[in-house]
């Protein structure tokens, strides 16, 4: 046992050499603590060892492992300072003091005569290796505790909770190895039964600082195994546990001086060899080792699946970038082993600017824009992140580190990934690095660019969407637009006959009072616009009456006449219909339709409207045909009812489309052909008024 007991101290001493081959003096810090850790208890279970079996060879090993844990504790308040700065480099000949001090104890060891026991204490002689050994530890306790109050006093608020109870526990350590170095150098003794008492205070000790690393994760490692590893494992870890199984039980046996039969002897060997031959040799058996190591261990760093679910689950219901861009600041937070997350968002033609980045303001973030010509995003493109600490740089790649130092260093990036989905780059994912202290690897590489690809599609989605919903609504600008405008062209148009003939008939009383209606009519047509301008609205609200259809074509034949001189209009009405509709929307429908017919043949313009009534449909049918060009078969029937689709010289092509509109909200519709004794023909359908046959 006290050949275990030397053994597993040299382990800790030499587990610290290590340090010779970091670099990272993070990693330095995580190596002392976690040697403390260990060392604790070590030297605990060494105490109470030694109140059972107090012997020579035990108090000189209690002596030398006392010396190991002092250099452990040294070589904690050495890198403490670390842990408040990561910056800090810690000299690499700390391990050798501690190896050349451990051997000089070693030599002590060996070299001299061991220390009488008395049998109720353990006398120390002053000046001996023993009484040098406590004060070293003395010394050793008191610099601790000087390092550790500085430490804490440098500690920011922010930090101080997560090592309150380390520092706690590394105090309580101190001070009770302060009281039982001082209870020796007063009695130069030591009573075997504080040994005691001694090691319960040490386990509470290190039961806090175990606390405090395991629950705020102090240490900042996350070990990862391979099935690998595992899978060339299994079988020397199977016949470890026999071997151990094995020795335990002749331990238990020559500890209480039991015998085995041969019998039994022989037997447990017999059934050990065969289970691990069943082991070897089944199938089933290895299938379930093989399902359990698949599914409980991994070789990558990051499990993607589970990644790119959480981002799934972030991007639902994120309609807008900014959202988008919460969505995968908040994974990459949780993913990665960085705080320092920086996103550009942008295009080709505009650059990214920085949209999420921390302890930077708004007003800084315009400074840090980057351009789309910028080196970062060619070199980018072609290599598809970019890796302050590359193992492999190129000229290119120090080229771009070279002019990009200043950026990179005001934002302390380690590594530029792309948002990006095919040849389209979106954005740029910029992190610091990383607070265990490691460096990036494919594995960091890999869940970027996984993750990239995921937010570049949702902001391509929400971009397009954006650039949807603006379409529409320039479409119902333009909507409203052609609208205005067309009834603006009718009003100049008839406004335009007006001044045509007006230098002939100004003198007759009959063209002054058609010019006063004429006048009145264009500024109820501009009136009209106004509201419409006003409210903004596409919807057409009709002001719905019952209209008797006789009587309403024949005002308009004679309104239409007295605009268009040049115009004959015809209007046959044989039964009496009741229709219900607006009767201004309605004149507007009809006048439409009888502009266009003129603006097509001009002079000896002749149309004919006719009315019918359709039972099965209870429908009244209004037909308007003159004897024009007709029109161009390649619009029939539907498409010169389209917007802007028209055969006219100088036409608009609203106006049909505005007439199918206007007749859309009067429950109406309408069709067009041409008529076979020439000209177009036009079919009006309106409903009946309700109960009126």
């Amino acid at each position: 046992m006290i050949t275990l007991f030397y053994t597993l101290n040299a382990f800790l001493l030499l587990f610290g050499s290590a340090s010779i081959f970091l670099r990272s003096g993070e990693k330095n810090f995580s190596i002392a603590l976690l040697r403390i850790l260990l060392g604790l208890p070590l030297l605990a279970g060494e105490y109470v060892y030694l109140v059972y079996h107090i012997e020579t060879q035990t108090v000189q090993l209690v002596f030398f492992s006392e010396i190991i844990f002092a250099l452990l504790l040294l070589c904690l308040a050495l890198h403490l300072p670390i842990a408040a700065d990561t910056n800090i480099k810690t000299p690499h000949y700390y391990c050798l003091i501690e190896i050349f001090v451990a051997t000089a104890a070693t030599c002590f060891l060996i070299f001299r005569s061991a220390p009488e026991i008395l049998e109720s204490s353990l006398p120390i002689q002053e000046y001996s290796f023993e009484y040098c050994a406590v004060i070293f530890l003395l010394i050793i306790v008191f610099f601790t505790a000087w390092r550790l109050e500085q430490f804490w006093r440098g500690l920011r608020s922010s930090q101080r909770w997560e090592y309150k109870f380390l520092i706690i526990g590394c105090l309580f350590i101190c001070g009770t190895f302060a009281w039982s170095t001082s209870y020796r150098l007063t009695y130069l003794s030591f009573a075997p039964r504080l040994f005691l008492l001694l090691a319960s205070l040490l386990f509470f000790g290190w039961a806090l600082m175990a606390y405090a690393i395991v629950h705020h994760r102090l240490l900042n490692r996350k070990i990862f195994v391979s099935r690998k590893i595992i899978y060339s494992s299994v079988v020397p870890s199977l016949l470890a546990i026999y071997f151990l199984g094995f020795g335990i039980v002749s331990l238990i046996v020559n500890t209480f001086d039991l015998h085995l039969s041969f019998v039994l002897k022989w037997l447990f060997l017999v059934l050990s060899l065969m289970a691990i031959g069943l082991f070897s040799f089944s199938g089933k058996i290895r299938r379930r080792i093989h399902f359990f190591i698949s599914t409980h261990f991994y070789i990558n760093k990051y499990k993607y699946r589970d990644e790119w679910l959480a981002l799934s689950q972030e991007l639902q219901g994120a309609l807008t970038e900014t959202r988008v861009v919460m969505a995968l600041q908040q994974v990459l937070s949780e993913s990665l082993y960085t705080a320092e997350i920086f996103i550009w968002v942008g295009d080709s033609s505009k650059g990214y600017r920085l949209v999420s980045a921390p302890d930077v303001s708004d007003i800084k973030k315009d400074k840090y824009k980057i351009t789309a010509n910028d080196l970062l995003i060619y070199f980018i493109q072609s290599r598809s992140h970019f890796h302050l600490n590359e193992r492999e740089p190129d000229s290119t790649w120090k080229n771009v580190a070279n002019q990009k130092k200043d950026f990179l260093s005001r934002l302390d990036l380690t590594l530029l990934s792309p948002i990006s989905i095919g040849n389209h780059l979106i954005g740029l994912i910029g992190l610091g690095p990383e607070f265990t202290g490691d460096q990036y690897g494919y594995d960091d590489f890999d869940l970027l660019t996984v993750l990239g690809s995921q937010t570049a599609s949702a902001l391509m989605a929400v971009r397009m969407a954006e650039e949807l919903a603006h379409m529409r609504e320039q479409q119902a600008w333009n909507r409203l637009s052609s609208f205005v405008l067309h009834d603006i062209k009718n009003a100049s148009t008839m406004l335009s006959l007006l001044q045509e003939n007006a230098p002939e008939h100004i003198h007759e009383p009959e063209f002054q009072q058609d010019m006063l209606e004429l006048l009145d009519d264009a500024l109820k047509r501009m009136r009209r616009i106004e509201q419409r301008l006003m409210t903004l609205e596409n919807e057409i609200i009709p002001d719905m009456q019952n209209i008797e259809l006789g009587h309403f074509l024949e005002t308009c034949r004679r309104r239409m006449e007295v605009k268009l001189p040049s115009i004959t209009i015809t209007a046959e009405c044989t039964d009496a219909i009741q229709i219900r509709s607006d009767p201004e929307l309605l004149f507007s429908i009809v006048e439409n339709l009888l502009l266009n017919a003129f603006e097509a043949q001009k002079e000896g313009t002749i149309v004919k409207i006719m009315t019918a009534k359709d039972v099965e449909t209870r429908q009244a049918v209004i037909e308007i045909i003159d004897n024009g060009p007709g029109i161009a078969e390649e619009l029939l029937p539907d498409i010169l009812f389209e917007p802007f689709k028209t055969s006219k010289g100088g036409g608009s092509g609203i106006g049909l489309w505005q007439v199918k509109n206007v007749l859309k909200n009067l429950d109406g519709s309408i069709s067009a052909a041409n008529n076979p004794q020439n000209g177009a023909q036009f079919v009006i359908r309106l409903p009946l008024v309700s109960g009126v046959e």
